[in-house]
């Protein structure tokens, strides 16, 4: 669940500042939205870091897809793609476990 919310809240934060802060800044001379999501979604995106990898080790991600996810936080909606992609691979090696209908997992091997 910590995985889940921070990588939609470091995807959203992301998107605010490049589709509405870099706009304002550059033909509005408006910092404001660049200094606030900017700064938001930099702390943010160190714990989402912390989070993500603690996340792919425990699900035994190869290192190549770790290293993917862990830079999704830096590209607008590739942390909402990563985290769907997760979260079924989480889904599927529960269900696997016994807790749970099983699912076929997403293909992650590079």
């Amino acid at each position: 669940m910590r995985y889940r919310v921070l990588a939609y809240t470091t995807a959203v934060l992301l998107i605010v500042l490049v589709f509405v802060g870099i706009p304002l800044q550059v033909w509005g001379h408006d910092q404001i939205v660049v200094q606030i999501v900017g700064t938001a979604h930099g702390y943010l995106y160190l714990v989402y870091l912390v989070v993500a990898f603690e996340f792919t080790r425990r699900l035994r991600i190869p290192l190549g897809w770790m290293i993917l996810v862990l830079l999704a936080g830096t590209v607008p909606f590739a942390a909402i793609v990563a985290e769907r992609l997760l979260t079924r691979r989480f889904e599927h090696s529960v269900g696997a476990a016994g807790h749970g209908p099983a699912t076929p997992a997403p293909a992650l091997d590079p």
